[in-house]
């Protein structure tokens, strides 16, 4: 069964447009890699059977609100643990307009990496897949870094120390419980921060972390 055109509580792509000011051409896009994906769920476990209720506002706005942040000079991207494209592949979509712009979308999962490579590909989007562990050492280091429902903030500032550039900052989508995760990243690094509220949850927030280091003992 093909994604309904809406979620159950009405809300649609016109109101994702509406709420991020995104073009329609990153629309198409992003309607073009939900049909990529509709074709692959049901082959591999990429998003649950029961999220097209809510796919609208939970996943693509929660995606696209992020658009805004990345400045014109954020054109290396990178997307941690990137499994079914939120937000990595939404971003792609908008990047296309941006030249130079390119989104690395990291994940370990063979059968996943497949997926990305394959959405890419029909899409055409400005976009790679690199098929590692978070945790191995990047080759390259980037302007900004994603990440959405991967680890707690300890450890995702962690992968943003390995992983960007000295000036690169983090965009990272936290939930309830973001307040608690705050205290316990300030015990082990420092870092300047942003926050704001998510436009997908009453709960969500969006970080935005620069100048990531290691606490000193």
């Amino acid at each position: 069964m093909p994604w309904p055109t809406h979620d159950e509580d009405g809300f649609g792509p016109e109101d994702a447009v509406g709420l991020t000011g995104v073009s329609r051409e990153t629309l198409a896009r992003v309607r073009a890699y939900l049909g990529v994906l509709d074709a692959w769920r049901e082959r591999i476990n990429l998003i649950g059977p029961g999220e097209g209720r809510h796919l609208w506002r939970r996943h693509v706005l929660d995606s696209l609100q992020l658009i805004e942040q990345i400045s014109s000079d954020d054109l290396a991207v990178v997307d941690l643990g990137a499994g079914a494209g939120f937000p990595g592949l939404v971003i792609a979509c908008a990047l296309v307009e941006r030249p130079g712009a390119s989104v690395t979308l990291v994940e370990k999962s063979v059968r996943k990496s497949e997926f990305l490579q394959a959405a890419i590909d029909t899409v055409g989007l400005p976009a790679r897949v690199l098929n590692v562990r978070i945790e191995d050492a990047p080759r390259q280091q980037y302007d900004l870094l994603t990440a959405r429902a991967l680890a707690p903030l300890p450890k995702l500032l962690g992968y943003g120390y390995a992983w960007l550039k000295p000036s690169g900052k983090a965009l990272l989508m936290k939930g309830r419980d973001t307040a608690s995760e705050l205290v316990e990243a300030r015990k082990s690094w420092t870092f300047d921060l942003s926050e704001r509220a998510s436009l997908s949850s009453p709960e969500g927030h969006v970080l935005k972390v620069s100048s990531i280091k290691p606490r000193r003992a």
